[in-house]
């Protein structure tokens, strides 16, 4: 079947900093997969286009969440890089107030901030979204002065609590990938509005305890919140033994994952892809049969074999981030 894909989180500024050329294909495919061509060319029309920062990344960090403007910096110095993109005609950045015309045939850009460092303040809130930031998690792994990340075990502080109210007032998205449990409890608490899980698969198919994936409880009340999951493709987060390794998950496991959530959902429209392309790790830990964006048909064909009508893979597609996303 062919359809376009909208991607709801790949790392595309993160991977350019650390060095890729992503204007050009990919030329080693064992050590990277995306690019803008290579998306473009695999019928990617949209993606959630990653600010990802954390504290002591190789690329990205900074030595503390307490340092705000060098959090900032560094949150900004991926936002600069997107605006230039739009500037050349690569992408189409949406949501921004760029006064270049958007290319109609470019890549689209929704923002969204993975760890909310880069926002020094509730003031800052105004100005991001200015920015086109449209979608944000409070906090990657290793928590932030936000929020306790999916490998601690605190929760919102109250600075968290504050963000969340700004966020809401200007309906940015809540994004509860690498939240922990804690996190997680805060910050249904402190909002109504909808939360989504970006790149986040079951917890329960897998032998592990691991906050990165989400228990069956946090994944109804996403759904029961008009949210939407996306499925992360890393091996890590689909095998049963939630092993590191290499070559241990299959395009099975990731309909597993899909039907499974689906099941929670009581429905084939709140599920979506959340790649995580190549982000932080190379497609050997990228499920055997799915090594590149241009592979994702095969995953389609998959869920028709197990039962997906025409229109429920048109929705896993595309359909369930723009309808959330309000685009077309």
């Amino acid at each position: 079947m062919q359809t376009h894909w909208v991607d709801g989180h790949v790392d595309l500024t993160y991977i350019a900093l650390g060095g890729r050329n992503i204007l050009k294909e990919c030329s080693t495919p064992e050590e990277e997969c995306i690019s803008i061509p290579d998306l473009k060319n695999s019928n990617v029309k949209t993606i959630a286009g990653t600010i990802y920062t954390s504290p002591g990344d190789h690329v990205l960090g900074y030595d503390s969440s307490e340092n705000r403007d060098a959090a900032f910096s560094q949150g900004k110095k991926q936002l600069d890089l997107y605006r230039d993109l739009h500037t050349q005609g690569h992408i189409n950045l949406l949501h921004t107030n760029q006064e270049v015309p958007p290319n109609s045939d470019a890549l689209e850009v929704i923002l969204l901030m993975e760890g909310a460092d880069p926002i020094r303040n509730i003031d800052d809130v105004a100005w991001w979204h200015e920015q086109g930031l449209r979608i944000v998690g409070l906090t990657w792994s290793v928590g932030t002065r936000y929020a306790g990340g999916n490998n601690c075990k605190h929760g919102l502080t109250s600075e968290g609590k504050a963000l969340v109210s700004a966020l809401d007032a200007h309906n940015i998205l809540h994004d509860a990938s690498h939240l922990s449990e804690q996190s997680f409890e805060g910050l249904v608490s402190c909002t109504d509005t909808v939360i989504i899980a970006s790149h986040s698969n079951s917890r329960n198919l897998l032998q592990t305890d691991s906050q990165r994936n989400l228990l069956d409880e946090q994944a109804k009340e996403i759904f029961n919140r008009g949210g939407v999951i996306g499925l992360n493709l890393c091996t890590m987060f689909l095998s049963k033994t939630f092993s590191k390794k290499p070559q241990t998950a299959t395009i099975n496991d990731c309909v597993e994952h899909i039907f499974h959530l689906c099941d929670l959902a009581g429905n084939r429209s709140q599920i979506a892809l959340g790649s995580d392309f190549d982000g932080g790790f190379t497609p050997k830990h990228l499920p055997i049969g799915l090594k590149h964006p241009s592979q994702l048909p095969t995953l389609l064909q998959q869920l028709q074999d197990n039962g997906f009508s025409e229109d429920e893979l048109h929705s896993f597609a595309h359909g369930a981030w723009e309808r959330l996303y309000k685009i077309n």
